[in-house]
């Protein structure tokens, strides 16, 4: 779940946290699996499955919970009243 918050990009700074901590993005263990292997073992091929719906299930569960916390801010937050010169 802490991949998936650092890697996805947040609406606030339009940025994944590690790019703004680190300068670059994090490597996803899936990434170095390749598909241009000639011949992938089976166990590597179903763990490199498991990850990715890992990684989608984490990307759905940070996606409700950023709607979650918009709609519970956007439902108490009150505008306040800015008066020149004041």
């Amino acid at each position: 779940l802490e991949l998936a918050y650092k890697t996805s990009i947040h609406a606030s700074t339009n940025q994944t946290p590690a790019i703004l901590e680190k300068g670059w993005n994090l490597k996803l263990p899936q990434g170095s699996l390749r598909k241009d292997l000639i011949e992938i073992h089976p166990t590597a091929d179903s763990f490199k499955g498991l990850l990715d719906k890992a990684r989608k299930h984490a990307v759905r569960c940070m996606e409700d919970s950023f709607a979650y916390a918009k709609d519970k801010w956007d439902k108490s937050h009150a505008t306040p009243d800015f008066k020149v010169g004041t």
